[in-house]
C-alpha cells in the first residue's frame, strides 16, 4: 500500500468508463512514480464492461469513488476534485498515463516552495495521432491560452486545489466537450503560472470506443450548450479573445456536423 504523507502534494484523478483495458495502465503509470507523496482517486462512472473487476486488484493503492448514476467525464471528475486533498490536482483519463516514472518529482521541482494557480504542461500523443506539444512562454500568454489555443483540455494543466476551489471551478456534468468552458472560466482567472517543459501525459489519440470516436446528436447537441454558455458570458464580459473562442467552436460545431452527415450519409450525391 502507498503510504501518502500527511501534506499530500498531488491528487491525482482518473474517471473510470468501460476502460477495463486501460485502467491498469493509467494507474500503474502513478504508482511507478519516483515522487511518492501523491493520491490516486479513481472514480467508476457505472460502467459496463468489468472496469469495476479490474480497480479491485489495486484497491489498496487507490480511492474508489462509485458513482449511482452515469456523469460522464465531467460529473467524474467533479467526485473527484470534492474529496481531493492535494496541494496540486492532475487529472488523468484512464486510456491514457504518464509519460515516464520521473514526472511527478520533475513538477514537484519545478513548483518548489513557490504557489501558483496553474502548472502549463507537455504532452504527447500517440494512436491515430503522433505527435508532442511542449509549452512555451508565448504559448503560456493568457491571450493565446483563451483565444488560441488548440488543446483545451483540462488534463495538460497541473491545477491548485485552492484556487480551484476558491473560484467554484468545477466541470459541466453530462456533457460532452466539458473541458471548454472549464478551462475558459479558470484561464481567465489565473494570474501565477508555471511552465513544465516536457511531456507529463501521454495522451492516446483515436480510441475506437471513446465518447467522440463516433459523432452523435448528443455530441453536436452539448457542442451548441459550450457556445450557449460561452454567449452568455459574453452578455456581461465581452473581450476579443472570448469572440475568437466563439468563433472556434462555431467553427469545430460545423465541423462535427460535416462529420455527422458523412457518417450517415446524408451528404448530396
Amino acid at each position: 500500500m502507498l503510504k501518502v504523507e500527511q501534506n499530500i502534494r498531488f491528487s491525482i484523478i482518473i474517471p473510470a468508463y468501460n476502460v477495463e483495458e486501460y485502467v491498469g495502465r493509467a494507474i500503474n503509470s502513478v504508482k511507478n512514480q519516483t515522487f511518492k507523496n501523491f493520491e490516486i482517486i479513481v472514480v467508476e462512472d457505472c460502467s459496463t464492461d468489468n472496469t469495476k473487476v479490474e480497480l479491485q486488484k489495486y484497491k489498496n493503492d487507490i480511492k474508489i469513488i462509485e458513482h449511482n448514476t452515469n456523469k460522464c467525464l465531467g460529473g467524474a471528475r467533479n467526485s473527484g476534485m470534492k474529496v481531493a486533498k492535494g496541494e496540486y490536482i492532475l487529472f488523468l483519463d484512464a486510456d491514457d498515463f504518464l509519460n515516464n516514472d520521473e514526472v511527478l518529482e520533475k513538477l514537484n521541482n519545478l513548483i518548489g516552495n513557490n504557489t501558483v494557480d496553474v502548472i502549463y504542461m507537455g504532452f504527447t500523443s500517440i494512436g491515430k495521432k503522433v505527435f508532442t506539444v511542449i509549452p512555451t512562454p508565448e504559448t503560456c500568454d493568457k491571450t493565446y491560452r483563451i483565444a488560441g489555443d488548440r488543446y483545451t483540455n483540462a488534463w495538460s494543466k497541473c491545477w491548485n486545489r485552492k484556487f480551484l476551489i476558491e473560484n467554484n471551478l468545477f466541470f459541466p456534468e453530462n456533457r460532452y466537450y466539458e473541458d471548454v468552458l472549464f478551462v475558459y472560466k479558470a484561464i481567465i482567472k489565473v494570474k501565477k503560472y508555471l511552465i513544465a517543459d516536457f511531456p507529463v501525459h501521454t495522451y492516446y489519440s483515436g480510441r475506437a470506443n471513446s465518447i467522440t470516436s463516433k459523432i452523435t446528436f448528443k455530441n453536436i447537441y452539448d457542442n451548441i450548450k459550450n457556445i450557449e454558455d460561452l454567449m452568455l458570458i459574453r452578455k456581461t464580459n465581452r473581450t476579443e479573445e472570448l469572440d475568437a473562442k466563439i468563433k472556434k467552436e462555431v467553427i469545430r460545431c460545423k465541423q462535427r456536423i460535416d462529420e455527422f452527415m458523412e457518417q450517415n450519409n446524408l451528404n448530396d450525391e
